[in-house]
């Protein structure tokens, strides 16, 4: 082998095992942030329900936790695309990296002025800073000013995950059921974000839940393949 040819190998190596790392990492993040801040639990139109369960979670933790784990979705994805050994896999993933872009910025602005306005509105509350109608109206204006935000961003990071998943389709370097796993998770998160977004009749927050956590579920197992192949010279090799 080639000192040119080796070089690449080993480049196209430690790009995988870097991408497979922080898909899992990211993935790993996002859990740990959705099940401290509990979010399927939250009262919601009950303001002072939200704060009492804000105050008994670590919220701010958890949303820090959240805003990393979807940077690392970034990352890792988008250096997934670039480990693509098919051109138009490739291609494909390379038309995605703007718009999740978009999207994660749109998430992190969001998950930033929720996770802290909310926080910092419910210990006011809690201290006697505010009273509960002044802390029940601010609220409310941080409800309307990131409802639309946090939707959208929710759509746009399924569309997002949805065309990875077709490029790695495309790509045949991964298991095709696992592919179309994520293509049908991801995209039946954008439907109904879309739909949320749209205020559809009949489409809820918790028929979006399924899907999101199924797209989880497909993204720790990428991060899996990406470390397999990652430790697979042979592959590696001829991807090149």
């Amino acid at each position: 082998m080639s000192e040119s040819v080796e070089s690449e190998v080993r480049v196209r190596r430690f790009r995988t095992r870097a991408a497979g790392s922080i898909v899992l990492l990211g993935t790993a993040l996002t859990i740990v942030s959705q099940s401290l801040q509990q979010r399927g639990e939250i009262p919601r139109g009950d303001a002072v329900g939200v704060f009492e369960h804000v105050l008994g979670t670590p919220w701010l933790v958890a949303a820090l936790l959240g805003i990393l784990g979807v940077l690392c979705w970034g990352v890792g994805f988008t250096t997934a695309g670039r480990a693509l050994r098919d051109p138009v896999g490739r291609a494909v993933a390379r038309m995605v990296d703007p718009l999740m872009v978009v999207a994660l910025a749109l998430f992190v602005v969001n998950y930033a002025h929720d996770g802290f306005s909310s926080g910092v509105l419910a210990r006011r509350w809690a201290s006697g800073e505010l009273e509960a109608g002044t802390a029940t109206g601010d609220f409310r204006v941080v409800e309307i000013l990131v409802g639309g935000t946090s939707i959208l961003s929710q759509a746009l990071v399924g569309l997002a995950l949805a065309g990875y998943a077709l490029a790695m389709l495309l790509s045949r370097q991964y298991p095709r059921p696992w592919s179309w796993l994520g293509l049908v998770a991801a995209a039946g998160w954008f439907l109904l974000g879309s739909g949320l977004f749209l205020r559809l009749p009949g489409v809820s927050f918790e028929l979006l839940l399924p899907f999101a956590g199924l797209a989880m579920v497909w993204a720790l197992g990428v991060g899996v393949i990406l470390l397999r192949l990652s430790t697979s010279g042979r592959r590696i090799e001829a991807d090149r």
